[in-house]
């Protein structure tokens, strides 16, 4: 049951913790004030989480598939 738990939930939180992060950096795109260092800056952040996020959900999905089977 846990791991249907993480497998529904890790997305939902790799989502939040993309929106929260992003969400600065969008008020500033918005108002033409945003610098190009700051982008390539928080793509590494944003590609870093989704990496986590991928990892973690292989291995939730690995071990639902595991304790069903």
């Amino acid at each position: 049951m846990i791991w249907l738990l993480a497998v529904i939930g890790i997305p939902i939180l790799v989502v939040l913790m993309l929106f929260f992060s992003m969400a600065d950096d969008f008020w500033q795109l918005i108002r033409l004030r945003l610098d190009l260092s700051r982008i390539f800056g928080d793509l590494i952040h944003v590609l870093f989480i989704v990496g986590i996020g991928i990892v973690a959900e292989v291995f939730s999905i690995f071990m639902l598939i595991k304790d069903v089977l």
